[in-house]
């Protein structure tokens, strides 16, 4: 009895965990962040969570009614439905997360890589992939673009390198890194077809999430489509 009870607490609470999060995501597609945390609600088949368009391009970001929010004025925030509100795309990531077994890392190791890619997403590649685009689509400066993309190499080819002897960023695997990673990366290709062109394995990468992860083309196209191109 005792078994078989524990059994069904297990049980409940697997399936509790599962309950999909609900709440707002405010956000827009142009964004790489966002794009993340649109594309796992996709990809989870999560329509618990409304999503309102905040208009980056045109300011309203910083409009009073949001900055009351989210003072950082930032794409994406979170609002639970207790009226609750935080940002950064790693925080709703892994709120949204909860539950989901498919993403779980397997061991204390999976775990502790991928909390090393966290570190390194922030400080190496966002912060130069959005460089590189800044450069290119807003400041029109050639030179910048092509320095960044100099500065960016180092990385690219470290990962270009990793993908060449697994299918996922950490291993066979999905997992959180990828959602990460796969928008800050692929943005390159708007300066022009060649810039992923030394990286074939980040774009038989692409390829695949393309072809066999659901919401990652969506993803994709919808930031075209934001930025009009």
């Amino acid at each position: 009895l005792k078994l078989q009870f524990l059994y069904f607490i297990g049980e409940h609470h697997t399936k509790l965990n599962k309950m999909p999060a609900t709440g707002i995501l405010y956000g827009h597609a142009f964004s790489q962040p966002c794009r993340s945390v649109q594309w796992y609600l996709d990809y989870s088949d999560n329509t618990a969570v409304e999503r309102k368009v905040v208009d980056v391009l045109g300011g309203e970001q910083k409009a009073a009614e949001y900055v009351a929010k989210f003072p950082q004025h930032q794409v994406p925030g979170f609002e639970m439905e207790d009226g609750f509100c935080f940002a950064e795309s790693l925080a709703i990531l892994k709120h949204v997360v909860q539950g989901d077994e498919t993403l779980k890392p397997g061991c204390p190791k999976e775990e502790a890589r991928l909390n090393e890619y966290f570190g390194r997403h922030y400080s190496q590649v966002r912060k130069f992939s959005t460089e590189v685009i800044f450069a290119h689509l807003f400041a029109k400066d050639a030179e910048k673009t092509q320095a960044g993309l100099v500065v960016i190499k180092p990385q690219l080819e470290s990962y270009n390198e990793t993908l060449g002897k697994q299918n996922y960023l950490l291993g066979d695997k999905l997992t959180l890194a990828d959602f990460l990673f796969a928008p800050e990366v692929d943005q390159l290709a708007w300066v022009g077809p060649e810039t992923l062109a030394p990286y074939p394995n980040i774009l038989k990468y692409l390829e695949r999430l393309t072809s066999d992860v659901k919401g990652y083309k969506e993803s994709f196209a919808g930031a075209n489509t934001a930025l009009g191109l």
